[in-house]
């Protein structure tokens, strides 16, 4: 009953403002009011459409990082506050590096240390090798002993094995190097997605140690909207998943008096025990970052249920401070009237019933710059152009509205 008193008191505030401009322009002698705007008619239609229910629930953020030190050091460079905008890769601190960099410094010198010691094993390999040929020349002319063929065989073989080892120390001071390098990569922490800051927890000058949470990020370009549906009309979401292969439902956000399309991507497949709600959960949009998580949403699901429900063309209404409205044709006067959204049914919206009645013509082009009284030169009629007969298998729409 308020809301009715509302919107009857702002329809007569309207009304009467422009009758006052009128009188104004009578008595001085100007034209009485503009030319008639020309203007495309469609007809209140009642029409028998599937129902949908209201399911509320939040936004959620569907990516959330808390960065913590992958080494111990000192922050040394920690510029953002909470609420900053961090792109992916960018840097968010960095810890003093000095440690790790002396670290780095003396793995570098072992690899040197160790390739020196390769170049000295493969030196003396080369030399017992040469000594052993010229004892199996001898041994072959009768001239060398046995004992000194097996001293010269046995000298290349542990020459070969010592430029093994050198070898293996190298691959181990390279691997402490790479090491280094790493851990000298990790003192800079860096975003691992696009976002924005929810918490700092340390500050320039403190000790962090490995593990120690320096920011938390949450992805807001792609977020999505979970919301608790009956059981009852779970299934009938699920339903229409599977026969469509995807399905996009209207999600309204009160705190941005905005309407959202919202694209299911997954039914949690255990409810309360106690509500018997399901989570479903819509991806949405927010390239334009307006959405946060923890806002409050609602979304209009479908219910199998069927009844005769008022319908307009989503192109007549219009929208002022005071909430949605519709031009009407009132004896070839366009006159204002506010309406209550319910849902959207393809390129048509569900209304409440109110100052809005059937078979009242609304205008649906031209009315971006209409005002109460205007004389209207109707065009044609979008219900004529589009003369087919009311679907009967309406379905929820498709990011309509």
């Amino acid at each position: 009953m308020r809301g009715s008193v509302c919107e009857a008191t702002w329809l007569r505030k309207s009304v009467i403002a422009a009758l006052t401009l009128m009188t104004g322009a009578v008595a001085l002698g100007q034209p009485q009011g503009p030319p008639p705007a020309n203007v495309v008619l469609d007809a209140v239609r009642v029409e028998i459409v599937e129902q949908q229910r209201a399911a509320t629930g939040q936004v959620l953020t569907r990516r959330r990082s808390s960065l913590a030190a992958e080494e111990a050091g000192l922050v040394s460079e920690l510029s953002l506050e909470a609420g900053d905008a961090v792109e992916r890769g960018q840097i968010i601190a960095r810890l003093d590096p000095t440690y790790v960099q002396i670290d780095l410094t003396r793995a570098r010198a072992e690899v040197t240390l160790a390739q020196a010691r390769i170049d000295q094993r493969r030196a003396e390999l080369s030399q017992s090798q040469r000594d052993l040929a010229r004892i199996e020349q001898l041994d072959a002319r009768g001239s060398a002993s046995q004992s000194e063929l097996d001293d010269g065989q046995t000298r290349v073989a542990a020459d070969n094995a010592t430029l093994a080892q050198a070898l293996a120390d190298l691959a181990i001071a390279e691997a402490d190097v790479a090491q280094a390098e790493a851990r000298l990569e990790d003192m800079t922490i860096r975003a691992p997605f696009a976002g924005r800051v929810v918490r700092k927890a340390t500050e320039v000058g403190q000790w962090a140690s490995r593990g120690d949470p320096i920011v938390e990020i949450v992805s807001i370009r792609s977020l999505e909207a979970r919301v608790d549906v009956p059981e009852n009309v779970v299934g009938r979401v699920s339903e229409l998943l599977g026969a469509k292969g995807e399905l996009v439902i209207d999600v309204r956000v009160p705190a941005l008096d905005a309407i959202v399309p919202g694209r299911v991507i997954g039914i949690v497949p255990e409810g309360d025990r106690l509500s018997r709600l399901f989570p479903v959960r819509l991806e949405i949009d927010n390239s334009d970052e307006r959405m946060s998580p923890g806002m409050s949403v609602v979304a209009m699901m479908p219910t199998r249920v069927r009844a005769e429900t008022a319908t307009i063309h989503k192109d007549a209404i219009l929208r002022n401070d005071a909430g949605e409205y519709v031009y009407f044709d009132s004896g070839g006067q366009a006159m204002i009237a506010p309406i209550g959204r319910l849902f959207a049914v393809g390129d048509r919206v569900a209304i409440r019933p109110g100052m809005v009645q059937p078979g009242m013509d609304l205008v649906v082009e031209g009315n971006e710059r209409l005002f109460p009284t205007q004389p209207l030169n109707v065009l044609g009629r979008l219900d004529q152009a589009n003369d087919e007969p009311a679907d009967a298998a309406h379905t929820p729409a498709q990011g309509g509205g």
